[in-house]
């Protein structure tokens, strides 16, 4: 029995004991999973954060701060001190586990993962002591020495970019720079109240705080992707007391001094002497400023009394509603020679009868709402009893120490007058475009009954030779016969001359009107121009001048008014004719350019000369003179082919040389109507509508 008891206690000691040593094994595998020691890279001259000190050891701020952690977490810490740029390699290279602190940016996100904020860092502008300057914009020539790694660069390159900026490699090549005197301006950055830079950079003994730029939060930096070392940089951050963070603060932000009784006494006394002697030096200081402020003040006064004085409107105050100050400008407004005489004058007196209420109106508004009128125009009186304008401006002003108005007068006189001679001289301008106008509409009406009366007979002439011809061509016998026949072809032909003649007059008088109206249907644009061109074919060839038709397609639909694109050709054809001798040629093609379609009129005859290409589209203007030319016409043929291609939304132009030919380009725009728009009947002329139109454009050219 008491061996089986034994063999139990044995069995669960040994339980024990497995269980306590498993459990050991358990701690002892986490602890080893922290590190026991963090290599930190740290900037080897970044007072009074990091930096060497002159025995060899790092020191600052953050090196501080960094001892105090590791103490809290039981770490061992080992500060690798470097420069910036390489603080930023070793860890990215892992050299070193962390980076002791720097901002955030993405950049530097890329290769690292950053702590909770630990510590807030100000960023600041010194400059000499002796420079003038309130704010940084006053040194933006000078130059500000920053490093080539501070964030303070971007900071400045970003939000100052017209400051001026002395980027240096490292912050010890700035100081050099200081010692040479190269640099009266420089980025540097400060923790709290620790605005004495000298303190740590003698070089800066004669500098001092013009202003903090930004302040930003120091992070720790690790490696990306290092979670648990972050974790535990973040948790030993929390694990700091209040107290323990205050310490490191507190000895680099104040000064302990110890002090025995007797060093008590003899620094209060030379700390009282020197308050007295600076209140001493102030109040002296304080009474020779007051002294130029007084001088400052009365040259001040002087300048704005020359100012007033000089000024050419009129300036005055009033008070309870009497004038108080005037100017000589307001007594040569009014009349009135000595200035003196306006004090104690109420401004109203001076006032038109209809504008005093407007005018006292606003005085009372200008006390009762202390702000400013706008100009207002009224009518015055000058003392000789001269009527005239003036612009006044009144504000609410204080003079010694009572409420007051101060008024600005300006003589609108002339200006007035110049309105109102602008103003007759637009109604008389008005009233001659209406009569011209009017005069217009007369003559454009009358040209058109003219040609209208001028056309009746004619037709009834023509009539007649027509009617005639066909009573003789059933008896074509005789001698008399053959006398007849000539002069009335030469009748017949005269009539379609001045038929040609009228109706291109009524149509210009109607393109005048706006009356001309096309007919657009959609035609197969190279059938209108092939069909027009061949019906007179025959008789060009009869001139033993050749005519060729040619296309780069078959059909293309547009939007047009055939009968006026006949017309056109026909104008074209018959100049072409005209100026082409015997053994000439004539070409008319059709191009197709998908939006548009050219229509070219191409022949070898004499040319246009240059210095009248401009003019022969204007109407009644020709190439030829009147009585030199030798081809009869009215000068209008091509500015009714213009205006009618215009009214197709085309265009027309020349080219020519002096007796090498002459080339006329129509462009127009391939437009098509909708179906509910468009008729494609076959309502197209008779045969003989359309000799006669061919008879009435060729008409002018003898032996027709």
């Amino acid at each position: 029995m008491k061996n089986q008891i034994r063999n139990r206690l044995i069995k669960y000691t040994l339980l024990v004991i497995i269980a306590v040593s498993i459990s050991f094994t358990g701690c002892l595998q986490r602890e080893s999973k922290d590190p026991v020691k963090i290599k930190i890279a740290c900037e080897n001259n970044w007072k009074p954060f990091s930096y060497v000190n002159i025995e060899g050891e790092p020191e600052g701020i953050l090196i501080d701060f960094w001892k105090a952690w590791g103490k809290t977490n039981g770490v061992n810490i080992e500060f690798k001190m470097t420069s910036w740029a390489n603080t930023l390699d070793m860890v990215k290279n892992g050299e070193a586990d962390v980076h002791l602190g720097l901002f955030y940016n993405d950049d530097r996100a890329e290769y690292m993962d950053f702590s909770i904020p630990f510590m807030d860092i100000m960023t600041g502008i010194f400059v000499k002591k002796d420079i003038n300057a309130w704010d940084i914009n006053d040194i933006k020539d000078i130059g500000i020495g920053v490093s080539k790694s501070n964030n303070a660069r971007f900071y400045l390159q970003k939000n100052y970019p017209h400051v001026k900026l002395s980027v240096y490699p490292s912050n010890k090549d700035i100081m050099d720079a200081v010692k040479d005197g190269k640099v009266k301006a420089l980025s540097v950055d400060y923790y709290k109240d620790l605005k004495n830079t000298a303190l740590h950079y003698p070089e800066l003994n004669e500098f001092q705080l013009l202003g903090t730029i930004y302040i930003k939060p120091l992070r720790v930096g690790v490696k990306k992707g290092n979670e648990e070392l972050l974790a535990l940089i973040d948790d030993g951050i929390k694990k700091m007391s209040v107290n323990q963070l205050k310490d490191v603060q507190s000895k680099w932000q104040y000064i302990t001094i110890n002090l025995t009784r007797q060093s008590a006494i003899n620094y209060v006394l030379g700390v009282s002497i020197i308050i007295i002697i600076i209140l001493l030096i102030n109040t002296l200081y304080l009474r020779h400023r007051v002294k130029v402020n007084v001088k400052r003040l009365e040259e001040s006064q002087q300048s704005y009394k020359s100012l007033v004085e000089l000024s050419p409107d009129g300036i005055f105050v009033q008070c309870e509603g009497k004038i108080v100050f005037v100017n000589k400008a307001v007594g040569k407004i009014l009349g009135e020679r000595n200035v003196e005489n306006l004090i104690n004058k109420r401004f109203l007196e001076f006032v038109h009868p209809d504008y005093k209420e407007v005018v006292q109106k606003r005085f009372d508004d200008v006390q009762k709402l202390k702000t400013t009128f706008s100009i207002l125009e009224e009518k015055i009186i000058k003392t000789n009893g001269e009527l005239i304008d003036v612009g006044m401006s009144t504000n609410a002003i204080t003079h010694k120490g009572k409420p007051a108005t101060l008024t600005i007068i300006r003589d609108i006189s002339q200006r007035k007058k110049e309105e109102e001679k602008k103003r007759k001289i637009a109604e008389e301008e008005q009233r001659l475009l209406k009569e011209t106008l009017e005069y217009e509409r007369l003559k454009t009406e009358l040209f058109s009954n003219i040609s209208h009366e001028f056309r009746t007979p004619l037709n009834i002439i023509l009539g007649s030779i027509q009617l005639l011809n066909s009573t003789y061509n059933n008896n074509s016998q005789g001698l008399n016969y053959r006398y007849y026949k000539k002069y009335s072809d030469i009748m017949k032909q005269n009539c379609y001359r001045q038929i040609r003649l009228i109706n291109n007059l009524i149509d210009i008088t109607r393109i005048d009107s706006g009356f001309l109206k096309m007919k657009f249907k959609n035609h197969n644009i190279v059938e209108v121009v092939e069909n027009i061109t061949l019906s007179v074919a025959a008789y060009i060839e009869s001139k033993e001048v050749s005519i060729i038709f040619d296309t780069d397609t078959e059909e293309k639909l547009i939007s047009c008014d055939a009968d006026n694109i006949e017309r056109v050709i026909l104008n074209l054809l018959s100049n072409a004719i005209k100026f082409t001798g015997p053994g000439g040629s004539i070409y008319v093609n059709v191009y197709d350019r998908d939006d548009k379609v050219c229509i070219s009129v191409k022949d070898t005859g004499i040319g246009i000369p240059k210095e009248k290409q401009q003019i022969i589209f204007e109407r009644f203007r020709q190439a030829q003179p009147l009585f030199d030319r030798e081809r009869e016409g009215s000068g209008i043929g091509l500015s009714l082919v213009k205006s009618i291609v215009e009214l197709h939304e085309g265009r027309i132009y020349l080219n020519s040389e002096y007796e090498n030919g002459s080339e006329f380009i129509i462009e127009i725009p391939a437009n098509i109507k909708g179906e509910e728009e468009s008729d494609l009947s076959q309502d197209e002329p008779c045969k003989e509508d359309k000799v006669e139109m061919i008879n009435i454009e060729f008409s002018d050219i003898y032996g027709l």
